[in-house]
Parts: structure tokens; C-alpha cells; sequence
């Protein structure tokens, strides 16, 4: 807002000093000045007002009355044009002014005949119709540009990042998390009470008034032997043996109570333990949220980077061409990103009687930055009168559409399979397949919960391995009883063609290339079965024409054959090129021959075919 107020007020300042300056008894740059100001929507309002107020204190009668009707003329014969959808660009609208402050001038000396049309006096209203088209043209120019450096200037002062301190910040978490694994992984010796321990106890408790406890319990003697082994025995979930029991008898007159004492003491250690072992599970996740914050700060600091001082021409020529099909522009910014690639950001809104596509909005852009580029998907098809936002990015080199086939278990009504995909701003396409844990209703919640999260934090910018740690971590705090989903998730850069692939606890992938099929296998825990998960990414190349297939378990685990995985890795190889909707299907059926037309359990085949764009 001050920054608006700040330019209007030199746009005022010009208009006034235009008032003061004379060529040859005319004030061209009065014209000039009030043109650029009422072409700039923004400063509208206040400049036409003040204009004629300028006017009205510093110029003399002739020359206010004849540039007060080329303004008046001027401004409604561009209403006219507005209201009949007629598109009159900036170059065209500065020429109208010019000429009807021809016109009027020439019409106000006839009419007058207070000068005789002899040269220079013939000559120079076109003369000052031209400086006053021109200067007008390149005025709405400038003031595109210095506005444009203005956003710049401010920006660069009103910016506080503070790389080095964010880094140490981040080193400083990545620390903590890993002092809370050291704490988390302590010897098992460490963690409960230990035999020594639980004898001291016993001693306290039973054979404290015993005048035998040193020689009984030492170590090495009978008695030690043996209650090791009734410990083992307690251990291992077994009945304590009766030989064993005879054994201690023998060695101590108070047999049975020392027994009885022994197992409780070793129940209490056993449930102790049991809890210090969730404690430190519950630890190790909180570490890993730490180290997770400490990756999103180190990621910040390599965010696309914002290039509006160094691309201050060309966003002032986006500007001025936008303008001049009739668009409001506001926010305008330029991203590099980090694949060296663009992103440009902008509010748009269509003036009264303008009505254009975003399609017709990219053309004006690949023209003025002569890139190739692409609209997200979330812009809108029409420019409306209302401001919203657009998105423009550099096209990538590959295309990925989708298909998927799903066959229900028999005697189920919804399948316990979910899947979902999204196309991000950085030129990623991502593609999510779970299968949750049973079938029904309540597997395919769990199961869309999992791929609506993840595809959530992929949107928000979180890497993956921060993304699959933080759901595993709010799987396991948040469920109330054991319940597993698996993730087999895939990024495909639509700029290189490199493919990511993560498993948590899925079945195998392919990769379909054009001479060979790739299998990915991994082999980890699902979602929410531990505290430490760790999925390391396969990865992968894919070229226009390239499949990738992603599969749920039950699509593997009945075909009743000896090697299930080579069977459906050779199918997919032996599958005619086609859509990504038919090849899944296809693989679907091919499946179904092998086991009689029926599915024992959920099966979904997820296909991604990468296209040439």
C-alpha cells in the first residue's frame, strides 16, 4: 500500500512540473503525462482529478480548454471501444490521443482564426500530436519498468533471510536427533534389570536372613545354574519344568516361596522393559521429526529462487503486453528453480468488455520471454473480472498420463486398494498405490488416509523421506490398534525422465522400456509396523513410449505358478503398445486366466506411460 501511495504521488509530482514546461506555446508533456498516468489503471483515479486541477491553476484559458476537451474526447471514445469489445492496443490508444489533440487544435484555430495557417505555425500541432503519441507510448513503458524495479527495491530491503543462521539452525537440530538415537539405542544389558540384579532383589526379599546366600547363589554354583535356567524357562514362555523345581528344592529349604518370588520379579523386569522399549521407540520418532524439521530448513535454502531484479525487462515487458490485451496484472514474479528451469507467478483479472483465455495469456508470454512454456493445471481456463492466480512454468520433455484396473475380492463390495496421482509445479508427476491391511470398508480408509497423506505432503514440497516418516510416525502414535497400510510410491521428472520409486511393505514394480523390463523389488515393513522405517528409493529412466506398472499383492499371490513375479514380468513385456487405461485393463485380464476368472483378494494394477509433449 505505500509503496502504491509513493508512486502515485510521483506521477502527480510529473504532472505538475509538466504544467511548467513550454515548447513553442504548447505543453506537450501535460498530455503525455495525464496519457501514461490513465493507461496505468492504478493511479486512474487520482491522476485524471488532479490533472485537471494542475491544469486549472498553472495554464493559461486557451491552452486548458484545449487540452481539457482532447482529454475529455479522448477518454470517452476509449469507453466506447471498451463497451463494444473493440481491442485498441497501448500503441493505438497514445496514436487516438495524439490525433484528437490534432484534430481539436486545427478546430479551435479555424474557428477562431487567431493564427494563420503558415509554416511553422501549419506544422505544429502534428508535430506535437507525435511527441505527445510517443511520449506516451514510452512513458507507459518506462513506468512498467520503474515499477518493476520499485518491486525489486523493495523486496531486496524488506527480505530478512538469514542463510547462514538457518544452516546453523539446521545443523544444530540434526545434532539433537542424532544425540536422542544414541539414547535410544542402549545395550539390552542397560535396558532391564539383568540376572545380578534380580538376585540382589531375591535376596532382599527371601534369602536376606539366609546365612547361605553367598555360597548358595555364587556364581558358577548349582544353585546359580539353576535359576538361570528357571529364568531362561520364563524367558521362553514355558512351563516351569518339574526336575527343575525338584533341582531347587534340594539346594533350598525354602524352595516354593524363592520360585513363586523369582517369577514375579522377573515379570515386573520383563513389563519394565517391555515399556522402556516403547519409550524408546517413541523416542526414536520424535528424533526422526527433529532431523525431519532440520531437512524442511536445509531444503528451504534451496528453494527456487526468486530472480525479479535480474529479470526486471522482462517482467516489465509481460506486464506491458498483458496490459495492452486488456489485463490487470498484479504480483508478478519470476522463480528460477532448481533444475534451472522458470516459474512465473502473477494475479490477473480482465478489464469491462475483455474477455481471453489463458491459453491466449500463454502465447503472450512464450513471446515475451521466448521460452516454451506450460500453464499448472489449477489455473483457470478464463480470465475472469476477478483476481486470481496463474502459473506459468517451462514445458517438460515428456507428457505422463494414467490408467487403472481393479478386479474386487469375491463377496466384497468396495475394495480395500486406493490410489491416487498429482501433477506438481516443479514438472513432477506423482503416483501413489496402497493396499490396506485386509479388505472391506475399514481397509480401504486406512488405505486412503495413507495416499491422501502422502500425496498431501508431495503438494506441500516435503521430500519423500521426510513425508514417509512423519505418516509413519502419526500412524503408530494415532491408531488405537495394529493396523498396517502399504505405500508404493513413484516421482517421475517430466524435464529428465528419472523415476523414484519408494516401497513401505509393497509388492514388486515394473519398468516397461522398449527392449526390456525392469523389476523392482525392496524389502521393508508397511506403514505404521515400526518406529524406524527407512525406504530407499530405487530409481530408474524413463523415455516417451516407457510404461511403469504398479501392482497390489493379490495380483501376484494366487496365479498359482512357480515364479509369479517373472510370469507377470513377462506378460507385461509381451503386452502391443498402447494406452495407459487399455494396458492396465489387459494386464488385468491376463491375471484372471490364471486364476479362473476370480480374485481371492483385492487386485489393482496402477500404469503410468510416459508421452512426448
Amino acid at each position: 500500500m505505500k509503496d502504491k501511495i509513493a508512486r502515485t504521488l510521483i506521477y502527480l509530482l510529473l504532472g505538475l512540473l509538466a504544467c511548467h514546461i513550454k515548447m513553442l506555446g504548447c505543453y506537450p508533456f501535460v498530455a503525455v503525462i495525464f496519457g501514461a498516468c490513465y493507461l496505468n489503471e492504478e493511479n486512474r483515479r487520482l491522476c485524471v482529478p488532479f490533472s485537471y486541477l494542475w491544469m486549472v491553476l498553472f495554464l493559461p484559458i486557451a491552452a486548458l480548454f484545449r487540452y481539457g476537451v482532447t482529454f475529455l474526447v479522448w477518454m470517452v471514445v476509449l469507453a466506447i471501444f471498451w463497451h463494444m469489445h473493440i481491442l485498441v492496443r497501448r500503441m493505438g490508444q497514445t496514436s487516438l490521443l495524439g490525433m484528437i489533440l490534432v484534430a481539436i487544435t486545427y478546430g479551435g484555430r479555424v474557428m477562431t482564426a487567431t493564427q494563420t495557417m503558415t509554416f511553422p505555425y501549419g506544422i505544429l500541432p502534428v508535430l506535437e500530436g507525435l511527441l505527445v503519441a510517443g511520449g506516451a507510448y514510452f512513458t507507459c513503458r518506462g513506468m512498467d519498468l520503474l515499477e518493476e524495479v520499485w518491486h525489486s527495491m523493495q523486496k531486496k530491503t524488506g527480505t530478512r533471510v538469514l542463510p547462514l543462521q538457518a544452516r546453523e539452525y539446521s545443523r544444530a537440530m540434526s545434532g539433537l536427533a542424532q544425540s536422542m538415537e544414541a539414547l535410544v539405542r542402549p545395550k539390552e544389558g542397560e535396558a532391564g534389570m539383568g540376572f545380578v540384579a534380580m538376585q540382589q532383589e531375591l535376596r532382599g526379599r527371601i534369602c536376606g536372613d539366609c546365612g547361605r546366600y553367598e555360597t548358595c547363589l555364587a556364581q558358577g554354583s548349582a544353585m546359580s545354574l539353576a535359576m538361570e535356567q528357571l529364568f531362561a524357562q520364563a524367558e521362553k514362555g514355558q512351563k516351569i519344568d518339574p526336575v527343575l523345581q525338584e533341582k531347587i528344592g534340594r539346594q533350598c529349604e525354602r524352595a516354593e516361596p524363592l520360585i513363586r518370588e523369582a517369577l514375579g520379579i522377573f515379570e515386573r523386569t520383563e513389563l519394565n522393559l517391555a515399556w522402556y522399549r516403547r519409550l524408546c521407540e517413541h523416542r526414536e520418532m520424535i528424533a526422526g521429526q527433529i532431523d525431519a524439521m532440520a531437512y524442511v530448513m536445509e531444503d528451504c535454502m534451496e528453494a527456487d529462487r526468486l530472480c525479479d531484479d535480474k529479470e526486471r525487462w522482462l517482467l516489465a515487458k509481460i506486464r506491458f503486453h498483458l496490459r495492452e490485451v486488456g489485463l490487470r496484472v498484479w504480483n508478478l514474479h519470476f522463480y528460477r528453480r532448481k533444475n534451472g528451469t522458470c516459474r512465473i507467478l502473477m494475479e490477473l483479472a480482465a478489464r469491462a468488455g475483455v474477455c481471453m483465455t489463458s491459453k491466449e495469456v500463454l502465447a503472450i508470454i512464450e513471446t515475451c520471454t521466448g521460452q516454451t512454456l506450460m500453464m499448472v493445471e489449477q489455473n483457470r481456463s478464463i480470465v475472469g473480472r476477478e483476481r486470481a492466480d496463474y502459473v506459468f512454468v517451462t514445458r517438460p520433455k515428456l507428457e505422463c498420463t494414467y490408467g487403472v484396473a481393479k478386479m474386487l475380492q469375491r463377496g466384497q463390495t468396495i475394495s480395500g486398494d486406493s490410489f491416487g496421482t498429482r501433477r506438481l509445479e516443479q514438472g513432477v508427476f506423482v503416483m501413489a498405490l496402497s493396499d490396506g491391511m485386509g479388505s472391506g470398508r475399514q481397509a480401504h480408509e486406512e488405505s486412503d488416509t495413507v495416499v491422501s497423506l502422502f500425496l498431501q505432503f508431495a503438494e506441500a514440497g516435503f521430500t519423500i523421506d521426510m513425508a514417509l516418516r512423519l505418516m509413519n510416525a502419526a500412524m503408530i502414535f494415532g491408531a488405537e490398534a495394529e493396523r498396517f497400510s502399504t505405500l508404493d510410491a513413484c516421482l517421475v521428472d517430466e524435464y529428465t525422465g528419472i523415476v523414484d520409486c519408494y516401497k513401505v511393505g509393497a509388492h514388486v514394480s515394473f519398468v516397461r522400456h522398449k527392449r526390456r523390463t525392469e523389476v523392482i523389488e525392496a524389502d521393508s515393513l508397511p506403514m505404521g509396523a515400526s518406529a524406524s522405517l527407512e525406504a530407499l528409493p530405487f530409481r530408474s529412466y524413463l523415455e516417451a513410449g516407457d510404461y511403469l506398472v504398479l501392482v497390489t499383492d493379490g495380483v501376484l499371490e494366487y496365479l498359482q505358478v512357480e515364479d509369479a513375479v517373472e510370469m507377470l514380468r513377462q506378460l507385461i513385456e509381451e503386452l502391443a503398445d498402447t494406452d495407459a487405461v487399455t494396458f492396465a485393463r489387459k494386464i488385468i485380464e491376463r491375471v484372471l486366466l490364471f486364476t479362473g476368472g476370480t480374485a481371492a483378494d483385492d487386485m489393482t494394477v496402477l500404469v503410468l506411460k510416459a508421452l512426448e509433449r
